[in-house]
């Protein structure tokens, strides 16, 4: 039996642990079962292109726990969840999934056990991808769990193509004209594997310009859009109207005569030009000697209707094809590529480009803008091939009808290049003046010369040997002879959010127009007289160069403005509450918005360096308050700056202060409009007084580089329409009043009853007062003061003010906008008659003088016919009241109270008499109160009789002194 219930315990625990067992393993089994990467049809994908890669979307199986899980692509900067419908997802598991603001895939299951569930989510992947090789990885959030997706193998787009067509590069060649027997063998050795010296030249496209591409992404107005077709399929949509022309020498550029021949007329001297980037030439011509020889075509290009016909220049051959990514970008926005065989002869040969509209000039002084349309005309000789162009390829240049957008040369490591700047219709150059006083007026700027890697910098240059213009903390050197070189590493990186990553390290500069020192990468030289002659070089072969007149240092910017409105609209007109007068009774405005508009100038028409640091000052009124969180950064485009790192925002007691972050100066877009600081402000439901406001922004790049603007004062007025004023006469001062505070008021009127009482200051701010309704009103009139106030209050619509009705005693209003009711209460008052008389005799005495005293124990003051007019601290301060044989005293206008009577000096003969007290009432008026006075028991008055008193003690007292000393003992 034992043995049984051994066996049965021991097959129990096996049990027992098996389920445990079981549980652990479920526990730790992860939340992703499997995940692949499929196309829209749900096929498998082991291959994108690099430029317009297809829509993508992630099949899973998940085992999803009871509760919320939470799945992300991690450290993903190239994709993202799409939040659109999550497809395969069963109703009846209790399961809910969507993607959240972040990006984030977001699983909610209601079921009591784990459930095992398949769904599909939509991903959008970057364009273009910058890479060889694509690695997404998911993460369950909050859990220790990843899983790694299958690797994506990134293709050129040309190479895409080439897949989906049979005849490898016949798509991409059937724009290129016939030139010689080689054509063929360069299409055939573009598909061919490169060699090893080919391999780093395209390695170092790739770099060098993976880096301008991105840097260069914050210019284009249009960004280029996800498609699906290759880029051989796009050339030939694009194209497929002019295949006739395709097989002949014929560039569909218009390419006349040298544009130079045109300067017939002369010089037009002006004040100065203005490269802008929003000037377009879509008739620009190409020519010069190089167009015409054997091997090189030119390539008609364009960006499509759509912007989807754009892509970058590395390692491929879409300069055929493609308008150039980080050109300025509009609809069907035109390129032009001229390619020619390594193996060209450059000797002597030139490049001529007409723009018929580049920007604009004025002849007028400096401070008028330009305002007349100029054309420029440029030279390119002295072409070198760089040493990096591998054999069998092509080097090229390729021009944008956007004169900023400059130009992307491959394959050459330098050259020199000449512009002209002309009017409208090309016909006269534009000759610019010479130095005015320090500077120049012009001048012409290359900007992004990198410095990245060693042996791969950038460079321009002047051969007029001109003073180049450099900017603080420049990292561009002087390298003599007229070359300047870049060797600052220029950061163009992204993080998963879009932002770029900073760019402080050592020797290090923001390599995108509006990063806080993208000047630092840039060199200007003067534009001086009709030819400027430049050179260029790229150490590395490949590179885009954009052209600009802009300054290579901050501009002093146009002052501020501040406006006051109800609304946190944008905009210089929404300005409502400036000089605006706002009645409390009606309007019961508590909050309002101050609103900073700072003008910007154009980046980079004007210059292409921003403000290193931007700061706002706003020192608010008394009675208002606001909050960090309640000041906010506007963009010029009107839009609040949000999902940015934001700056530091103080507030301390009234003072605001705002200074931005780097990210928001990178974000500002400077296009000549103003963005804005706009604070929210509250105050209190009863303020009444004025506010008058004025705020102060500072840009500041370094010494010589500070501007400290303040704006216009904004004034609002906020008031009271009535304010009830209870005033008292002054008891010891009459021709004074003083402020009664906690006097109460009972009002009545229609069903408004109230009871209001009079604050520290002696006023009652009448709000909610219907004007359709008669109100009265009656005072709790304090001690000491006469009968009680009461009066009638309505309003006069006509005259549009309050006014009172009936005759009332001591109650006025004012007329002001501010209308004030004024009750003044009186004192209760009255008098004291008494004389000076004889105690023995009732006479009346002359010659006694009196003072007075208040219960306060301050001493009174009067006027020659005795009436108060003031208190005084000491006695021999105070009036003195004279005594008359034949008048009696009296005093008037003592308020009700008790008094001392103080004797300070007797009649001649009588003696002071003690402080005689007295209470003025009603009747102390009426009755004359007698003030007795006792004289001395010896005569003190008239005659000399004390005197022979006197003279008597003395003689009996001389005669005692002379007995005492004849009989010393006595007897």
């Amino acid at each position: 039996m034992k043995k049984w219930l051994r066996i049965f315990f021991l097959v129990t625990c096996l049990i027992g642990l098996t389920s445990v067992m079981r549980i652990q393993a479920n526990k730790r089994e992860g939340v992703i079962r499997t995940a692949a990467l499929q196309d829209k049809s749900g096929e498998d994908v082991k291959s994108i292109t690099s430029h317009q890669p297809e829509e993508l979307q992630v099949a899973m199986t998940l085992r999803v726990p009871t509760g919320d899980t939470v799945i992300a692509l991690e450290n993903q900067e190239y994709a993202k969840f799409v939040a659109e419908e999550i497809t395969d997802l069963e109703a009846d598991k209790d399961i809910t999934a969507e993607i959240d603001q972040e990006g984030r895939l977001l699983l909610n299951s209601d079921h009591d056990q784990v459930q095992k569930v398949e769904l599909v989510v939509p991903i959008n992947l970057a364009d273009p991808l910058l890479m060889d090789q694509l690695q997404l990885e998911l993460q369950v959030v909050n859990k220790n769990e990843t899983y790694e997706l299958a690797a994506l193998a990134v293709k050129a787009d040309s190479d895409a193509g080439s897949e989906a067509a049979a005849g490898s590069d016949n798509d991409n060649d059937s724009d290129k004209p016939t030139t010689d027997n080689n054509s063929n063998s360069n299409s055939d050795s573009s598909s061919q594997a490169t060699s090893s010296s080919e391999s780093a030249a395209n390695t170092t496209r790739q770099n060098s310009q993976s880096a301008k591409q991105r840097s260069r992404a914050t210019k284009s107005k249009t960004p280029a859009t996800s498609s699906s077709k290759s880029a051989s399929e796009e050339a030939t949509d694009d194209d497929a109207d002019a295949d006739a022309d395709t097989a002949t020498k014929t560039s569909r550029v218009s390419q006349a005569a040298n544009p130079l021949d045109n300067l017939t007329e002369p010089a037009i001297k002006i004040q100065r030009g203005q490269v802008k980037i929003g000037s377009w030439s879509d008739d620009m011509k190409i020519g010069g000697t190089l167009a015409t020889q054997a091997g090189v075509a030119i390539y008609n290009k364009s960006s499509g209707a759509d912007g989807k016909n754009v892509a970058g220049y590395y390692a491929n051959e879409l300069y055929r094809t493609h308008y150039y990514v980080s050109y300025q970008q509009k609809e069907n926005a035109k390129s032009h590529a001229m390619v020619f065989e390594k193996g060209t002869d450059l000797d002597g040969e030139t490049i001529i480009v007409y723009y018929p509209d580049v920007g604009a000039y004025t002849t007028s002084g400096e401070e008028n803008e330009p305002d007349k349309k100029m054309g420029a005309i440029i030279e390119i000789s002295k072409l070198v091939y760089s040493p990096n162009l591998a054999d069998g390829k092509d080097a090229y240049i390729d021009l944008s009808s956007n004169f900023y957008s400059g130009i992307v040369y491959n394959g050459i490591q330098r050259f020199d290049l000449d512009i002209t700047f002309t009017n409208e219709d090309g016909t006269r150059a534009l000759n610019f003046p010479g130095r005015d006083g320090t500077d120049y007026k012009s001048y012409f700027t290359f900007g992004s010369l990198n410095g990245n890697e060693k042996g791969r910098h950038e460079w321009a240059g002047t051969k007029l040997k001109l003073p180049a213009k450099l900017s603080a903390d420049t990292m561009v050197k002087d390298r003599g002879n007229g070359w300047y070189e870049g060797i600052g590493e220029g950061i163009y990186t992204k993080d998963k959010d879009g932002n770029y990553l900073p760019y402080t390290g050592e020797n290090q500069w923001g390599d995108f127009l509006g990063s806080t020192n993208y000047e630092k990468g840039a060199v200007s030289f003067p534009l001086v007289n009709v030819k400027h002659e430049f050179m260029l070089r790229s150490d590395a072969g490949f590179t885009w160069q954009s052209f600009s007149t802009g300054s290579i240092v901050p501009l002093k910017p146009d002052k501020p403005r501040k406006t006051v409105h109800r609304t946190p609209d944008f905009g210089l007109e929404n300005n409502n509450l400036d000089n605006a007068e706002i009645s409390r009774d009606s309007d019961d405005l508590s909050k309002f918005y101050y609103t900073v508009y700072q003008p910007t100038y154009s980046i980079p028409d004007d210059s292409i360096a921003k403000p290193n640091k931007i700061t706002l000052t706003d020192t608010l009124p008394i009675g208002m308050k606001t909050k960090p969180k309640m000041v906010w950064l506007y963009n010029t485009d009107g839009t609040r700056m949000k999902n940015v790192e934001r700056g530091k925002v103080t507030v301390e007691g009234q003072k605001v202060t705002y200074e931005l972050s780097d990210r928001e100066i990178e974000t500002l877009e400077f296009n000549g409009k103003p963005f804005a600081f706009q604070i929210k402000v509250k105050i209190d439901d009863d303020f009444v007084g004025i506010f008058k406001n004025k705020a102060n922004v500072k840009f500041d790049s370094g010494v010589g580089y500070e501007w400290d603007n303040d704006t216009n004062e904004v004034v609002t007025e906020f008031y009271r329409s009535l304010i009830l004023r209870k005033l008292g006469d002054s008891h010891w001062n009459p021709d004074q009043t003083e402020k009664l505070a906690g006097v109460v008021f009972n009002i009545e009127g229609g069903d408004d009853k109230r009871k209001v009482t009079t604050n520290d200051d002696g006023e009652i701010v009448l709000d909610k007062m219907n004007s359709k309704e008669t109100y009265t009103f009656t005072e709790v009139v304090p001690a000491g003061y006469v009968a009680p106030q009461k009066f009638t209050l309505a309003f006069n619509a006509s005259e549009k003010r309050w006014e009172i009705i009936g005759d009332s005693a001591q109650v006025e209003i004012s007329n002001d906008r501010n209308q004030v009711i004024t009750v003044t209460n009186q004192v209760v008052r009255g008098g004291y008659r008494f004389q000076k008389v004889d105690g023995t005799d009732d006479t009346q005495l002359a010659g006694a003088e009196f003072i007075i005293r208040n219960k306060d124990k301050k001493y009174l003051k009067f006027d020659d016919d005795g009436k108060l007019v003031g208190t005084a601290e000491k006695p021999e301060d105070a009036t003195k009241l004279k005594s008359s044989a034949s008048k009696t005293i009296q005093v008037t206008g003592l308020p009700y109270g008790d008094y001392d009577l103080i004797e300070v000096k007797a009649p001649a003969g009588y003696v002071i008499g003690a402080t005689h007290k007295f209470t003025v009432s009603e009747k102390s008026v009426k009755n004359v109160e007698m003030i007795k006075n006792e004289p001395y028991s010896l005569p003190v008055t008239g005659g000399q009789g004390i005197i022979w008193f006197i003279v008597l003690g003395i003689m009996l007292t001389l005669s005692s002194l002379a007995i005492w000393r004849t009989h010393p003992r006595g007897g």
